[in-house]
């Protein structure tokens, strides 16, 4: 039965899952896998004399990053990443990654901005990453139910304008359609007009844009 890693526990007596091999280890007799989902990291563990020539072959074969589907027995064990591994009796390469990667996301070796820029989405791979954006979800999704359950009303307001919603701040000019135009400083003007319109209370998450200069992490020049 394929399982998110999450759900894999020492208590299941078997598993298959499908993920990104994060971290290649070989130790002579043994070699290690980290495997991982969007769900979390999980150790395969290959006893090189106690599995078939086939899934050596395939573990020789294997490059980080690439998608692999492991089938095999899962067993408690203290030191691994939530404390199970899998003994694979099955291991197959579903997509092979080139190497060398122009990062590494397991974050061992440090990557310039314009790098991770460049390759954003191996650098969204990235567990310190992908983390950001999972609390970033917890985080709207329970402002937005905590504002619906006191009945206000979810919007999205324009972010493309013909001018300036506030005064004081620099603006982001754009080309629209060979006319001159801004990203949108601020929602206010629009929820107020909704107020009037009879909404009484509304609210959005969403981008604003202020080009401002900035000088610390709590800058103002992007949404």
């Amino acid at each position: 039965m394929r399982l998110p890693i999450r759900a894999v526990t020492p208590t299941t007596e078997s598993a298959e899952v499908i993920g990104w091999v994060h971290e290649v280890r070989d130790l002579g007799g043994l070699a290690f896998f980290l495997i991982r989902d969007r769900t979390g990291i999980i150790q395969v563990t290959i006893p090189k004399k106690k599995v078939t020539a086939e899934i050596l072959d395939v573990a020789r074969n294997v490059s980080k990053e690439s998608v692999v589907r492991v089938q095999g027995r899962v067993k408690a064990i203290e030191k691994a990443p939530g404390g199970r591994e899998i003994v694979p009796d099955e291991l197959e390469i579903v997509s092979l990654a080139g190497s060398p990667l122009p990062l590494d996301v397991a974050e061992k070796v440090p990557a310039e901005m314009d790098t991770r820029l460049d390759s954003r989405f191996l650098d969204a791979r990235k567990p310190r990453v992908r983390a950001i954006f999972f609390i970033r979800s917890a985080v709207t999704s329970s402002a937005t139910a905590f504002l619906a359950s006191r009945g206000c009303i979810n919007i999205t307001t324009p972010k493309v304008v013909a001018a300036a919603t506030e005064g004081g701040t620099e603006l982001f000019p754009i080309a629209y359609f060979e006319k001159e135009a801004f990203l949108n400083q601020s929602p206010q003007l629009y929820k107020q007009m909704m107020m009037a319109a009879g909404f009484e209370a509304v609210f959005e998450l969403g981008p604003i844009f202020r080009a401002e200069e900035h000088n610390t992490v709590r800058h103002l020049n992007e949404a």
